[in-house]
C-alpha cells in the first residue's frame, strides 16, 4: 500500500506547480503504442509514461482494460467538476496511479467485477473513491484515500457485494468510508482515521462484514434501517459504536436491528456502544477499557430494546 509520505503526498507537492499546464489534444482512445492524454478512453492496455496536469477530465477506462499510472499523476485543474478516472463496464484494473483535485478522484460507474488497486488518491474535492450507479462485485485494494473534500470512499445506492480491503483511508471532512443502501459488502484490514465525522457510516445498508479494521478518533456508526451487519476482530481507539434511529423520507423512522458485534476492542471513549432507537442488536467478547460500556435511549418513538452487551474489561 501507498505511504503518505513515499508515493503520495510528496508526489503531490512535486507536481502542485504545474495544475495550470495544458489539457492537450482533443480526447481519443488510447492504450498500446498510442499514449494517453486528459480527456481520453483507454482501450486495451495503457501505461502512463508522464503525468497529466491541468486536466478538465482524466480518464476513462472500458470493459477488460488495465490502466497502469506507474506511480504518474493525474492532476485537475482548479476545482474541476469531472472526475479523475471514470471505470466503465466489467473487468477493468487500475492500478499506481496519483488522483488528486478531482470531484470524485476514482469512480466506478456501474459494472462489475472492476479492480482498483495501489493508488494514491489525494485531495479531491468530494469523494475519494465513488462506487455509483449500483456497481457490484469489485475490488478495492490496497490504496492511500486522503484529504477528501466530502467522504473518502462512498459506496452508493445497490452497490452491493464489493470488497474493500487494506486501504488507508484518513482525514475526510466528512466520513472516511460511507455505506448508503448497499448490502453484502466486505470491508476488511483498512486503516481509518481522521474523519470530521464518522469513521464508518452505514445507513440504511445491511448484510455487510467489517472484518479486522483498525479505526480511530471517529465512531462506527450505524443508523436507519441497518440490519444484520457483522463487525468481528475490530478495533475502535478514542470512539465508539453507535446504533441510531434515522427520519427517512420515504421510510419514515427506522432504527437498527439485529446487527452482531464480535472481538475486536473499544476504548478511550465515554461510552463503548450507545442505542439510540436500536434494537436486538448485540455485542460479544469485545475488549473495552476507560468507558462506560453502553447507553440505550428511545429515539423517534422507538424503544431501545433487546440489545445486548457482553464485554472484556
Amino acid at each position: 500500500m501507498g505511504s503518505g509520505v513515499g508515493r503520495g503526498f510528496l508526489a503531490l507537492a512535486a507536481i502542485v506547480a504545474v495544475l495550470g499546464a495544458p489539457v492537450g489534444a482533443a480526447a481519443k482512445t488510447c492504450g498500446g503504442a498510442v499514449g494517453c492524454a486528459c480527456g481520453d478512453s483507454v482501450r486495451g492496455a495503457a501505461l502512463l509514461a508522464n503525468d497529466l496536469t491541468g486536466c478538465a477530465a482524466g480518464l476513462r477506462v472500458k470493459d477488460g482494460s488495465t490502466l497502469d499510472c506507474a506511480g504518474h499523476a493525474i492532476v485537475a485543474a482548479d476545482h474541476s467538476g469531472n472526475e479523475g478516472i471514470v471505470v466503465e463496464g466489467v473487468g477493468a484494473t487500475v492500478r499506481g496511479c496519483t488522483v488528486s483535485g478531482f470531484r470524485s478522484g476514482i469512480r466506478l460507474r456501474g459494472g462489475s467485477a472492476n479492480l482498483v488497486s495501489g493508488n494514491d488518491v489525494l485531495g479531491n474535492w468530494q469523494y475519494g473513491i465513488e462506487l455509483s450507479v449500483a456497481t457490484t462485485n469489485n475490488q478495492i485494494v490496497d490504496n492511500l484515500v486522503a484529504d477528501s473534500g466530502d467522504e473518502g470512499i462512498h459506496v452508493g445506492a445497490n452497490a452491493d457485494g464489493n470488497v474493500i480491503e487494506g486501504n488507508e483511508i484518513k482525514d475526510s471532512k466528512r466520513e472516511n468510508l460511507y455505506l448508503l443502501d448497499a448490502d453484502g459488502c466486505t470491508i476488511r484490514d483498512n486503516r481509518i482515521s481522521g474523519a470530521g465525522a464518522a469513521a464508518l457510516y452505514v445507513k440504511h445498508s445491511s448484510k455487510n462484514v467489517f472484518v479486522d479494521n483498525e479505526i480511530s478518533d471517529r465512531p462506527v456508526q450505524l443508523r436507519g434501517d441497518a440490519q444484520s451487519n457483522v463487525f468481528v476482530g475490530n478495533d475502535v481507539t478514542g470512539a465508539g459504536f453507535i446504533f441510531q434511529a434515522y427520519n427517512d423520507a420515504k421510510l419514515g423512522w427506522k432504527g437498527p436491528r439485529g446487527n452482531q458485534v464480535d472481538d475486536g476492542s473499544v476504548t478511550g471513549v465515554k461510552t463503548c456502544f450507545r442505542f439510540e432507537g436500536a434494537a436486538d442488536n448485540q455485542v460479544s467478547g469485545v475488549r473495552v477499557a476507560g468507558c462506560q460500556v453502553m447507553s440505550q435511549e428511545k429515539d423517534g418513538g422507538i424503544a431501545a430494546v433487546g440489545n445486548t452487551v457482553d464485554v472484556i474489561r
